[in-house]
């Protein structure tokens, strides 16, 4: 890790950053991977996988139904999902991306990674919770990953 810095525990990864890691690797798949191993712990709301699900499905990837399907029960064994309880509205161009910074104060993150660099990104910090992009995660407490 870089410079005795302790890597966050508890990460949120929006939709984006999820169907980034299970269509074209990279960044996105090597974080989903550190949560897969227990290295962090991730967390989603049934919105962000609802809505994977629905990116997966559209004609940008073009899933079938069972793939879909197959994908998000073997990512809900090792995702907590939460419930949020709090509503934000912190972005007031798209409400959808409230729903990923709900999550995020549910789970009581330390990090949400984004690929949203439009509306979520330009954050940099939520309530106490870093956004980040993949790359920038990664670079900071995982650099030899």
């Amino acid at each position: 890790m870089n410079s005795g810095t302790l890597a966050p525990k508890r990460l949120v990864l929006d939709t984006n950053v999820l169907a980034s890691a299970l269509e074209f690797r990279g960044p996105p798949l090597q974080i989903l991977d550190l949560g897969r191993t227990r290295l962090v712990e991730l967390f989603a709301s049934a919105f962000i996988m609802g809505e994977l699900a629905r990116a997966l499905a559209s004609k940008r990837f073009r899933w079938a139904t069972g793939e879909i399907a197959e994908s998000l029960e073997e990512i809900e064994t090792f995702i907590t999902i939460v419930a949020p309880s709090v509503q934000v509205d912190a972005v007031q161009t798209k409400d959808s991306d409230n729903r990923i910074l709900e999550c995020g104060l549910e789970a009581k993150a330390d990090v949400i990674v984004t690929g949203n660099m439009r509306h979520l990104r330009p954050l940099g910090r939520f309530q106490g919770i870093d956004i980040l992009t993949p790359r920038e995660f990664l670079d900071r407490y995982f650099p030899y990953a």
